[in-house]
């Protein structure tokens, strides 16, 4: 992890992915992934400098109402899912009012006709959509997001969060099956 980490803030630190071989870095959406990935395992594995690297890094500049579009599973799962994790590991507020923020800038994703979110979010104009290539959404991508916003109603008492994704779950157990199967892809 130390190898990794100090490869990443020589080369990468702020973006989202070191390019370890050109010794470079891709931004996919530019907020700082790996350093949101990486916070908690820093944290249980007591390294102490390089967690406060990254808690300092996040404050100041992990902006969330960048004008870009973001795939809601994604970030989700790992930025929003990042956040609370480590907010529940150390309990700094910091942590929480970031996951809050952005969980914000996702609710539009659930602002769809038929209830099921869009697969993308702007999170500077707070448009939804459904990804360039399809009308549908991935029925495992909208699924699997339960887990973070439900924790995030309960972390902020604010049921909003919870009560969208469990709009999702109810509609999802209403679809038709095959088998017992839900379809891949769901409009």
């Amino acid at each position: 992890m130390t190898h990794s980490w100090n490869g990443y803030k020589k080369f990468a630190f702020g973006h989202d992915n070191l390019k370890p071989i050109t010794q470079t870095y891709n931004d996919w959406f530019n907020l700082g992934l790996t350093i949101i990935d990486a916070l908690d395992t820093l944290y249980i594995m007591d390294m102490q400098e390089q967690y406060d690297e990254g808690k300092r890094w996040v404050e100041p500049s992990l902006k969330l109402d960048i004008n870009r579009d973001v795939s809601l599973f994604e970030v989700t799962l790992r930025v929003l899912g990042g956040l609370l994790s480590i907010y529940h590991l150390c309990g700094e507020e910091v942590f929480l009012a970031k996951a809050t923020e952005l969980g914000n800038r996702l609710m539009p994703a659930f602002d769809s006709p038929s209830l099921i979110p869009y697969s993308d979010v702007n999170l500077f104009t707070l448009k939804a959509h459904a990804p360039k290539w399809s009308p549908d959404s991935s029925t495992s991508e909208v699924t699997t997001i339960q887990l973070e916003f439900r924790d995030l109603s309960r972390v902020t008492k604010d049921p909003v969060y919870e009560n969208s994704i469990a709009r999702v779950s109810e509609k999802v157990h209403e679809l038709p099956k095959t088998d017992g199967l839900v379809p891949i892809f769901i409009n």
